[in-house]
């Protein structure tokens, strides 16, 4: 990681997540704002490799900068650290398109951990906000219009090949694609040409939402 940009209106937490990331990546080019006309006349000099935002800053929300990098650098990490976890603030950063989802009362060795992971191309969400999702999967109603519980067979019907459908399975378990292309026998670059068609066959941009959706097609059993 070269460069890291950090929006957090408290200072506190900036000093925090600094100290933190610059443990992870000593020669990182660090840069830190308070609020968003901070956070845009600093993309405009430079875009991040990662992006860490809380939701509420003093003149606006996060979201609209993580919106702003994911439109101009689609390739930078986008991460959420805050206090809320709460399904409206979950579900609006998840439509977002985020890479990982951070609490504050998180220890430091365990942000630590969720952003090398991120770092990685791997999800990054703190232990409860993975529960609350996968609670509110198990009990709202994401059932076909046939009434009939998610199958495997509605993957196929978005168009995922066999192999994309264990790809899938396989990344929504947490695997990098060295792990991945291990146990499938084939290569890391295949795995990430597989991974890229899986995106786009889902309309996502994260491994985040790819897990959702692979809960929402079958492929993972909760």
């Amino acid at each position: 990681m070269k460069r890291a940009l950090v929006v957090d209106a408290d200072t506190s937490e900036q000093h925090r997540l600094s100290q933190v990331i610059v443990s992870i990546w000593p020669q990182i080019d660090l840069a830190i704002a308070r609020c968003l006309d901070d956070a845009y006349s600093l993309l405009s000099q430079s875009m991040p490799g990662m992006l860490i935002t809380d939701f509420y800053l003093e003149d606006g929300s996060g979201l609209e900068v993580i919106d702003q990098v994911r439109r101009l650098h689609p390739d930078s990490q986008r991460v959420l650290m805050t206090r809320h976890d709460d399904d409206d603030h979950i579900c609006a950063a998840l439509k977002q398109g985020i890479d990982g989802y951070i609490l504050k009362d998180q220890s430091d060795a365990g942000v630590k951990t969720l952003l090398r992971s991120i770092a990685k191309g791997e999800p990054g969400l703190s232990p409860e906000i993975t529960r609350r999702i996968l609670y509110q999967f198990e009990h709202h109603n994401f059932e076909r219009e046939d009434d009939q519980l998610p199958t495997i067979d509605k993957a196929r019907d978005v168009g995922l090949t066999e192999r994309e459908i264990e790809v899938l399975a396989l990344l929504s378990q947490g695997k990098d694609r060295h792990q991945v292309g291990e146990l499938l026998s084939i290569r890391p670059s295949t795995v990430a040409g597989h991974v890229k068609a899986i995106y786009l066959k889902l309309d996502v941009s994260t491994r985040a939402e790819a897990t959702l959706a692979a809960v929402k097609l079958g492929v993972v059993d909760l």
